[in-house]
């Protein structure tokens, strides 16, 4: 104790609080930290320090004030309020994993709580009570319906055309909610409907590819358009959908089938297009540029051409089977009328390679003039420059045949284009 004071003539005077052990300067009549009077600390210091001779430690003094009250015991309405308050807390937390429209008795364990504090117990237990039933009912309720919207998901499902395998889910949350196990019925719920949701999801992916391919392979048809295995691969993707106990994977390996089918539509019909495209054009060659008939024909064939260039099979499958009727139209007019280009070629003079390159070569220039009066953002416009480029390098390697044949493809897409304002 002798480093915690100092002597002040003659007088010991304490150098720190015997509570805090802060410095206590001596102008101050209670410590700066704790308040414990200045006055008390060499007493203080001594009762802290002192020791018997025995060297056994001395009791420290009773605190001041009044002794707390020990707690009285809980009575049996008490505890009985304690019980049912954790037991509704606890269910608060199972139906909330629920997630929509559960149960909600918050308030009523707020207002227990307090009409409890008030010493007004049994009124307490009387809520407490009334909310523990209501939330059993309301659960119950909420299990009930969801289990029975789940079902009408599951038949919704089969009749669309897939038998999803939910049904032993089914009867395993249906036990659950006759015996009253609430929470092994809630988990289970949630989980068969985030199964039968992506489920849902899939299937909705799986019958757009169905519809897609649907589609083109009867527009195919209608164009007599070999589609070899594409059919019975198109079979084989039905007979695995109408297996029961659909799962999540065999469904999904069952879209990839079906994306494969579709990526081979889009391979075969592109490739008879083109070439029934390309046959239409030699017959409609025959015609000259200025034959009346023949433009209708003409105009079919830049818009197929065009849809098939863009991907839009739909379309160009549409103006195929026009193009078909119109050249039909046209094989069956009097040949006199239809004025065929070789009859004119024959009649005429046989053009040297000289007087062919300086025609065609006016011709290119005519069309670029053409093509610059397009909109320069339209895809007119970059097909026609990407064929005048090509028709350019045709003359160049002095492929003569084949440039005016790319000329006269460019005119006939132009003839029907309106040049920009």
């Amino acid at each position: 104790m002798a480093d915690r004071l100092y002597h002040v003539r003659g007088s010991a005077v304490p150098s720190s609080c015997p509570i805090c052990e802060q410095p206590i300067p001596t102008t101050v009549s209670h410590c700066t930290v704790c308040g414990f009077p200045t006055a008390l600390a060499i007493e203080g210091l001594r009762s802290v320090s002192a020791e018997p001779a025995d060297g056994s430690t001395v009791a420290a003094p009773p605190p001041r004030g009044p002794p707390k009250p020990a707690a009285r015991p809980l009575t049996p309405e008490e505890e009985l309020c304690a019980a049912i308050s954790r037991d509704l807390r606890s269910k608060l937390d199972f139906v909330r994993q629920l997630g929509r429209g559960v149960p909600d008795v918050t308030s009523e364990l707020c207002q227990a709580a307090l009409i409890e504090a008030g010493g007004r117990v049994s009124e307490a237990l009387e809520i407490l009570r009334a909310a523990q039933n209501r939330l059993e009912e309301q659960t119950e309720e909420l299990l009930t319906r969801r289990f029975d919207q789940l079902q009408e998901r599951q038949e919704v499902l089969e009749r669309t055309g897939v038998r999803f395998a939910l049904a032993d889910d089914l009867t395993r949350i249906e036990q659950a909610i006759g015996t009253n196990r609430r929470e092994e019925a809630g988990t289970l719920l949630v989980d068969a409907e985030r199964r039968i949701a992506q489920f849902e999801s899939d299937w909705k992916g799986l019958q757009g590819l169905l519809a897609q391919i649907e589609g083109l392979r009867s527009e195919a048809a209608d164009l007599d358009i070999p589609l070899g295995e594409i059919t019975s691969d198109l079979a084989a993707v039905r007979d695995h959908l109408s297996v029961p106990n659909l799962t999540e994977e065999a469904l999904d390996s069952i879209a990839q089938e079906a994306a494969q089918t579709l990526m081979l539509l889009h391979e075969a019909i592109p490739t008879s297009l083109e070439e029934e495209l390309s046959r239409h054009e030699g017959t409609l060659n025959r015609y000259p540029d200025d034959h009346e008939a023949s433009a209708v024909a003409h105009r079919l064939h830049v818009e197929a051409t065009r849809h098939l260039k863009k991907g839009r099979l739909s379309e160009a499958v549409a103006s195929v089977r026009d193009l078909r009727r119109q050249i039909e139209i046209l094989e069956k007019e009097p040949k006199e009328s239809g004025a065929p280009a070789e009859a004119a070629a024959a009649s005429g003079t046989t053009e040297t390679e000289g007087e062919t390159l300086d025609r065609l070569l006016k011709k290119a220039r005519s069309l670029a003039a053409r093509v610059r009066t397009l909109p320069a953002d339209s895809d007119t416009a970059r097909d026609a420059a990407i064929q005048i480029r090509q028709a350019t390098e045709l003359l160049r390697d002095r492929h003569l045949k084949e440039a005016d044949l790319t000329l006269t493809r460019l005119m006939r897409m132009l003839a029907f284009e309106a040049p920009r304002n």
